[in-house]
């Protein structure tokens, strides 16, 4: 049923002139296809209440040349009228501008929080296509102007990325993520494919790295060109890896840092010569970077990799006859304890005495574990535990020597205080730290040591609330693992020469692969 409206002046909107209600047929308003709100939803609810109480709140309309009516305001309240069955709406007629038109309807909708982020960033982005300025844009609209150019940065956003969204419903903060990555329309679309899954963390963090290097390489790309030297691209081979060229060999791989001081420094410690350079663009991640390269006499090279095979072996089989000794010695002891215990464990009362023996290797070994076992020179437990509790463990750096057995251990100290305080959270964080620092880039590279240190510690996380994504699970799975253990593969790989020596990561000229 219709409900009968009283004909009254109505006051309109800042620049139109006054107007009066009418009732209008409503197969003459058409929807405003400038409208932000791209769907206008399930107005079911909205139909019976008019079906009930009639349009309590008139439509909006401006007249177009061909004798019909533009919607401006009420695109849900039309769609539903025209569900309950009425034939009129009431409806204020008015002359509006294109821009007067979208800037009643953005808002409109923002007001009412109708309108998905990508919605409202259009929206504004029309206005902008009209001539308003930002400015005046945030002015009209009742937003701030950093608000406003967030929203104009999202409008950005290519259709293929936005098309990779699917329907899923996506917060500010993930649009404006997406939106950082403007002069990547790749990266963007990624990230939309894996935006409101469990597998965003991890592409926010693959994405950042990927636009880390990108913007390196365009800079070292300018500066090689600024010092007239030409580099040359190289493509990986069958293994996703790259080989040396023939009568070359790689001394540094760069993928950071000041491409220019590097070669300084390569062009000292090479009688001035300027290095053979190679861009390494394609491919895995783990392979890609800047090479610098040697000429090398490959017989002479050849010889040289010979001699020093023969000093390994002269030096292996000098220190099997000196260690000869301990070794005979620990496999004789060691079967002398085991059969004491294998004694012990067979008994069927208590063994007198077990109790303190739990103790005092219980204790022995956490203490092995949380202090010397950090002081090892490729560990990094130290540095996890200073991640996850942000405590200081290296102490003042200075070189007067304490007396011995004065010296205190900053991780020891730090330790004991927060046991003192939360136990709970103490063992937790140190166990955690002992766990990751057992998983290395080599753990992932086999199905054992995934089965003994890897997937525990992700077992335990996932208990706390830890979410895995699906390339750590895959990597769980085992798919970082060689495929054949006996394909040596081409080039040695960062931290080798191709005849297997090792080489330097830059120009400092520590080994690449320490850690």
């Amino acid at each position: 049923m219709e409900t009968a409206i009283i004909e009254r002046p109505v006051a309109t909107n800042e620049g139109m002139e006054e107007s009066n209600i009418v009732m209008l047929d409503v197969g003459l308003i058409d929807p405003n296809p400038a409208n932000p709100r791209r769907d206008v939803g399930d107005v079911s609810e909205l139909a019976d209440s008019i079906r009930a109480q009639g349009i309590r709140q008139n439509l909006l309309v401006t007249p177009t040349p061909q004798g019909r009516y533009l919607l401006v305001i009420g695109h849900r309240r039309l769609a539903a009228a025209k569900l309950a069955g009425l034939s009129r709406v009431p409806a204020v007629v008015a002359d509006l501008s294109e821009r007067e038109q979208r800037e009643l309807m953005l808002v409109e909708n923002s007001q009412r929080a109708d309108l998905t982020v990508i919605e409202e960033a259009d929206g504004y982005q029309g206005l902008l296509d009209l001539g308003v300025g930002v400015d005046e844009a945030a002015q009209r609209t009742g937003r701030s102007t950093s608000l406003v150019r967030r929203r104009l940065k999202i409008a950005a956003i290519g259709e293929n990325a936005r098309s990779k969204a699917g329907t899923a419903q996506l917060s500010i903060d993930d649009w404006e993520t997406i939106a950082d990555f403007d002069q990547y329309p790749d990266l963007q679309e990624r990230l939309a494919e894996a935006a409101g899954g469990k597998n965003w963390n991890m592409a926010v963090k693959h994405a950042r790295q990927e636009r880390t290097w990108r913007e390196w390489l365009d800079t070292a790309r300018a500066e090689l060109e600024r010092m007239g030297i030409d580099a040359a691209d190289e493509q990986p081979n069958m293994d996703n890896w790259y080989d040396s060229p023939k009568g070359l060999r790689r001394t540094t791989m760069l993928t950071t840092g000041d491409i220019a001081k590097t070669i300084e420094v390569w062009r000292d410690s090479h009688d001035g010569a300027t290095p053979v350079v190679g861009v390494r663009a394609e491919g895995a991640s783990w392979a890609r970077g800047i090479v610098l390269y040697e000429t090398v006499d490959e017989e002479a090279e050849t010889a040289a990799r010979e001699a020093r095979e023969a000093r390994w072996r002269e030096e292996r089989e000098r220190e099997e006859r000196e260690t000869a000794p301990a070794k005979e010695f620990a496999r004789a002891s060691r079967d002398l304890r085991i059969a004491f215990v294998t004694h012990l464990m067979e008994l069927k009362s208590q063994p007198k005495g077990i109790g303190r023996a739990v103790a005092l290797l219980s204790a022995r070994f956490a203490l092995d574990a949380l202090t010397e076992g950090f002081d090892q020179w490729d560990s990094h437990a130290e540095d996890v535990w200073e991640q996850i509790t942000g405590i200081d463990t290296t102490g003042d750096d200075t070189d007067d020597e304490e007396p011995e057995g004065e010296a205190e251990d900053p991780l020891r100290a730090s330790i004991t205080a927060m046991i003192a305080g939360d136990p709970q959270r103490a063992a937790f964080g140190l166990l955690y730290a002992l766990a990751e620092e057992r998983v290395s880039w080599e753990t992932w590279r086999g199905a054992a040591t995934i089965a003994e240190h890897a997937a525990p510690l992700y077992e335990a996380l996932e208990t706390l609330g830890y979410r895995t994504s699906d390339t750590e699970t895959e990597a769980l799975n085992g798919s970082l693992a060689p495929i054949d253990d006996d394909d040596n593969g081409g080039d040695a790989g960062i931290g080798q020469d191709d005849d297997g020596t090792s080489q330097t990561d830059d120009a400092s000229g520590e080994p690449e692969d320490a850690e």
